[in-house]
């Protein structure tokens, strides 16, 4: 990859960047200031039979700091890091193109492999960087609540980094499909499509038993990022995403290999021609 790329595409995410780590920080820390005052209301309320397994709290108690901040906020702080990954992972590329910038990046010294590693090395570091900033909304908060015993700051902080597996496999996709799409706005437009499917889904099938077989097949459902703090992860759910993503990374650097610049339709033959590019040994 080329540094001075990665630098140049981080600078281009700054604001992705910023706004989704304050606000994912600032959104933390509210729900942690928060749980005190509700604490005691929560210990004599009884929630309908599933109601806390559709928002991913499933055995979980609602008047524990675990409870409460899974239900308030793991439950969807994921997703809006995905949402992060859609917009930037989409744009990386798809975005240049649209804006008639990425003939101009081709036409210097540097191979579309290289520009496309280093804009992927963009936006997985864009990824880290949200959860850091995101880290802070823990410590302007958790050491000003007692949160009891059984939750502490390094387990929320590994809640959150624990989102970024399902980010990256989503965050592929969209490089994927933005290599092959027609614009980026389509792109997107599928993906954000997708990201709410399998949020539901994977919300649904915690309630619904004709649904449970979809969890076999939803990516959102290996994330465990609302049992994060309450069951933790599963090792071989992470494994199976960072595979998938890796796999579907590969495919979108074949079909950018592949790709015809500002042909404005869809094209899956770039996967056909960018395979024969690059098994052919060109310079790609």
């Amino acid at each position: 990859m080329n540094a001075s790329l990665v630098r140049r595409s981080l600078v281009d995410l700054r604001w992705h960047i910023a706004w989704y780590g304050v606000g994912l920080a600032i959104y933390a820390a509210l729900m942690v200031l928060l749980y005190p005052t509700f604490e005691e209301f929560l210990r004599d309320v009884e929630y309908p039979e599933g109601f806390l397994d559709f928002f991913g709290g499933a055995g979980a108690n609602l008047s524990t700091p675990e409870g409460f901040i899974t239900t308030e906020y793991f439950s969807i702080a994921p997703v809006i890091m995905i949402i992060y990954a859609v917009v930037s992972g989409t744009g990386m590329l798809a975005g240049d193109e649209g804006r008639g910038t990425l003939e101009i990046l081709l036409a210097q010294p540097i191979s579309r492999f290289r520009l496309f590693a280093s804009r992927v090395a963009a936006l997985l570091l864009g990824a880290v960087l949200i959860g850091l900033v995101n880290t802070l909304g823990w410590l302007l908060s958790v050491p000003f609540v007692d949160v009891g015993d059984t939750l502490g700051l390094g387990d929320l902080v590994f809640a959150t980094f624990a989102a970024l597996p399902v980010v990256t496999f989503f965050g592929a996709l969209a490089m994927l499909l933005g290599a092959i799409a027609p614009s980026r706005g389509t792109a997107a437009g599928i993906l954000a499509a997708l990201v709410i499917v399998t949020y539901l889904l994977a919300s649904f099938s915690q309630t619904i038993e004709a649904l449970e077989w979809t969890r076999n097949v939803n990516p959102y459902w290996y994330s465990d990022g609302a049992r994060a703090l309450t069951e933790g992860v599963v090792w071989w759910h992470q494994g199976l995403l960072l595979g998938g993503a890796a796999i579907l990374m590969a495919l979108a650097a074949v079909a950018f290999a592949g790709r015809e610049i500002d042909a404005g339709v869809w094209q899956p033959s770039a996967l056909a021609r960018g395979w024969r590019l690059t098994s052919g040994g060109a310079s790609v």
